[in-house]
């Protein structure tokens, strides 16, 4: 079915609907355009970007605005919000239950470690996020969230290469009080409460209370020996605001949250059974019969086709994360007597991670720690600015700007897996994991006793792989910045930004690398072969190796912008940016500290091009938006298998590609039929791959791009050029039908709100282009939502999926393409949910 037929199909049902349905209130209106801010004469245009907390501070709306604006009546759960409702700025959905890479065109790599940079930034109530992860539990009270594209280091103090999404949440209020209460589940067994207080405190003090609690179990069946069901997470936060309002020139705003959660996450589902898949071979030995076996053949992994529903094999023993997350943040605005604004913003957030990542697949424990460890962010931020608002002729902005990050993580693998020297392959003994050992010795034991009809173990030799790291990193980002917007005529305006910045980071690592006796079972562990290697150094395979790196950077970025307003509801803008991403260190356990030249990588340059139209037409009944864009990275730091010196063992790491590129149409439009029908739509089509990436030193797959490859001066090099950036929708669509009705004089309205959205194939990563397999299929998914309230209670149901079309968010497969594993999100089916919620 092409994108014509399901928009048809849709639009049919979407029309039944609202004639036919008994509407009711949604849980959350959510627009995806914020109507245009327009003042008579030189008033007309907002000329500045940087949106500000006093009381006394108008909200404003650059000229160059590219951003989507989301006004939330109540906030949503972050699974409404990635990916669902802002096309060409999703949430990357590799994982199929936590979204772990935010990306802007589909541009910018992100990982939550901590000697990695972000492209893009989350910033909440002023305070950035420096990881992604640090938003890990939806926010709560949000009244705005904002959708930036392109580069923002002139709004920002910190680098924003491609991108910010900004979320404002509620402030106290002096001499409001108000207490709402509201609980949401799900047939997921999801059970979620939210507590919100606004407390008066006398004439001039004023408090905040928010606290949340998330419980869900997992939804992935989970077949691993007394494993839980993946997918289960537990969380819960407290967040309390103290507001001081002078009444006069001042206010002080102090901020403090506490958040805590565990999870399971994550499992990919394989489609079909691949017997073959993994290590070969697996010594098997079921009543004294020898055989060269895989995992699978013994007791196979499961299956969708199988089983008919998700499922997966996960050891959830070895495959946890539990975190706690503190923050606090002062806020000082003083007005001085002329009108001009200064405003202070001071937080300090300290992260903590306790995880363990354990990835087989198979129904046997061959993992019992892998990268397991804690880790540690602090963060301390400190931003000072003074701002010049609502001149006829100039408005501005300037500030300063310090960012500093420090982050340690201690790791230790204990499996019956390769990597850190060994080549370990388990021996199943009966069904039961009974040792772990080379490979080789694997072979010899099989051919010996396929010769000698004898079971000679002596021939078997432990191996397994026993390793342990430690890093460390730190980041200090100082800068100046500033955005001007000046009034050339009524009709012409213009806005100039920049910013001069001054970064330096540094990282350490040390890792050790262990074996286990050779007359041991395999099985031994991390703890009792540490304590073995101090009397027995030939149990240390590769000994304690250590480096540092250290880099500094300074840079200087921009952004111009022309704006015309044709009348008062057409106008049109040209906007030139550039950003900047400083330098990443990233390294594993696996990594060969000898191959320094991979640290760090080089910084990010970036250049935006845009120009577009925003219109508000007929009344404002109708607001269409276009936007042309030219996106291109150079430098772009990019996750790669990277191959070690004189050995070429592959080990993972980032490195620079020269040139990416991402070129597209973005398009929103908000057409109000009636006061009670709105239909709100988003379409974007883009193309992102690589403008030049000739990888030196790095792994080569066969098959299809073979051709690709070659060796100079004894390099591996791999060019990429023309590849698209993979795991892409490079089309996306949605649409939104609002209805809400007044039910008579009773103080009761109805509201039904209905979303569709759809996705194109994903773009083909590497393997899937070698294989030349298809990458992961097109896709579109109908919402419900549908509720009743007055003014203090509200009832809403939701239906997610309502058309229970099966779908998938990732595809990935084996080197030779006979595994194929998918990821899902939660709404890969049909299911219903509820929520109530009473403000008192």
């Amino acid at each position: 079915m092409n994108l014509l037929q399901i928009i048809i199909r849709s639009i049919a049902f979407l029309c039944l609907l609202i004639i036919f349905t008994t509407p009711a209130v949604t849980a959350a209106t959510i627009s995806v355009h914020k109507k245009l801010q327009k003042k008579k004469g030189a008033d007309e245009i907002a000329l500045f970007s940087k949106k500000r907390k006093p009381a006394s501070a108008s909200e404003l709306i650059s000229i160059d605005s590219t951003r989507i604006s989301q006004e939330l009546v109540e906030p949503t759960h972050d699974a409404d919000f990635n990916n669902k409702y802002l096309p060409v700025f999703g949430v990357g959905n590799d994982n199929e239950i936590r979204p772990t890479s935010l990306r802007t065109r589909g541009l910018s790599q992100f990982a939550n470690a901590i000697g990695l940079r972000s492209s893009n930034l989350i910033v909440v109530d002023g305070e950035v996020l420096p990881r992604q992860s640090m938003k890990n539990l939806s926010i709560a009270d949000v009244v705005r969230v904002e959708a930036w594209r392109g580069p923002q280091g002139t709004s920002f103090g910190q680098n924003a290469s491609a991108g910010v999404i900004q979320y404002e949440t509620r402030r106290p209020e002096i001499g409001e009080f108000l207490a709402r209460v509201s609980v949401q589940t799900s047939q997921y067994n999801d059970f979620e409460t939210k507590l919100a207080v606004a407390m008066p405190l006398g004439e001039r003090w004023a408090a905040h209370l928010n606290a949340q609690r998330r419980d869900v179990e997992g939804w992935i069946r989970n077949v691993f020996p007394g494993g839980e069901d993946v997918g289960a997470e537990s969380a819960q936060g407290l967040r309390w605001q103290l507001l001081f309002d002078s009444d006069e020139n001042y206010s002080f705003l102090f901020r403090m949250d506490y958040s805590e959660g565990a999870s399971n996450c994550c499992g990919s589902v394989v489609d079909e059974v691949d017997f073959d898949f993994g290590p070969n071979p697996v010594v098997r030995i079921d009543d004294g019969v020898v055989s060269a076996s895989s995992y699978n053949k013994i007791d196979p992994e499961p299956s969708f086709q199988d089983y008919g529903y998700l499922v997966t094999s996960k050891n959830t023993a070895a495959s946890y994360q539990y975190f706690e997350n503190t923050g606090f943040s002062a806020e000082l605005n003083y007005t001085f007597g002329n009108g001009i604004p200064l405003n202070y913003l001071a937080s300090y957030r300290d992260y903590e991670v306790h995880s363990n990542l354990a990835s087989s697949p198979f129904k046997f424990p061959l993992e019992r720690e892998s990268r397991a460890g804690a880790e540690g962010v602090a963060v301390i931020q400190q931003e000072l600015s003074l701002s010049s608002i609502g001149d006829k002729v100039l408005s501005w902005v300037v500030g300063v700007f310090f960012h500093g990050m420090s982050g340690s993580r201690s790791e230790i693998t204990d499996a019956c897996v390769s990597g850190a020297g060994a080549s370990a392959h388990g021996v199943i003994e009966d069904g039961q994991l009974v040792g772990c050992v080379t490979r080789d010795s694997a072979l010899a034991f099989i051919d010996d006793y396929e010769l000698n009809g004898r079971e000679d173990r002596s021939l078997l030799r432990a191996d397994r792989n026993l390793s342990s790291a430690y890093f460390t990193s730190d980041f200090m980002n100082t800068a100046i910045y500033g955005q001007f917007g000046y009034q050339v005529t009524p009709r012409l305006s213009a806005t100039f930004g920049l910013r001069a910045l001054y970064e330096k980071g540094a990282a350490s690592f040390a890792s050790l690398w262990l074996r286990p006796p050779e007359d041991g079972t395999g099985l031994e562990s991390f703890a009792e072969v540490s304590d073995m290697a101090s009397e027995d150094w030939s149990l240390i395979r590769r000994d304690l190796l250590s480096a540092e790196f250290s880099d500094a950077n300074s840079s200087f970025v921009y952004k111009s912008v022309l704006g015309y307003h044709f009348s008062d509801g057409v106008r049109a803008y040209v906007n030139y940016s550039t950003g900047y991403k400083g330098p990443s260190f990233h390294v594993t356990s696996n990594t060969n500290v000898d191959e320094v030249v991979a640290f760090p990588t080089r910084p990010e340059i970036s250049t935006n091009f845009e120009m577009g139209l925003k219109t508000a037409l007929f009344a404002d009944r109708v607001l269409f938006d276009i936007t042309y864009f030219d996106m291109a990275i150079e430098d772009y730091q990019v996750q790669a298998q990277l191959l070690a010196g004189d050995s070429n063992a592959a080990f993972g790491g980032y490195t620079n590609a020269e040139e990416v590129r991402s070129r597209g149409v973005e398009a929103d439009m908000v057409y109000k039929f009636t006061d009670r029908v709105k239909l709100i739509g988003s379409y974007a089509q883009f193309d992102a791959a690589y403008e030049s990436f000739v990888g030196v030193g790095l792994a080569c797959p066969a098959g299809d791009l073979q051709n690709r490859c070659s060796v100079e001066n004894g390099k591996h090099v791999f060019d990429q050029t023309g590849l698209p950036l993979a795991n892409n929708s490079e089309e996306q669509l949605q649409m939104t039908i609002n209805y809400k009705k007044e039910l008579g004089c009773s103080g009761w309205n109805a509201d039904v709100r209905s979303v569709w959205r759809y996705e194109s194939e994903k773009t083909p990563n590497t393997s899937l282009l070698a294989l030349n397999t298809a990458p992961n299929p097109a896709f579109s998914v109908w919402d419900l939502y549908l509720g009743l309230g007055n003014a203090k209670l509200r009832f809403n149901l939701f239906l997610k999926n309502l058309l229970d079309e099966r779908f998938t968010t990732y595809k990935g497969v084996s080197s030779d393409g006979a595994r194929v594993a998918y990821g899902y999100s939660r709404d890969y089916q049909r299911y219903l949910g509820g929520s109530a919620s009473y403000i008192f």
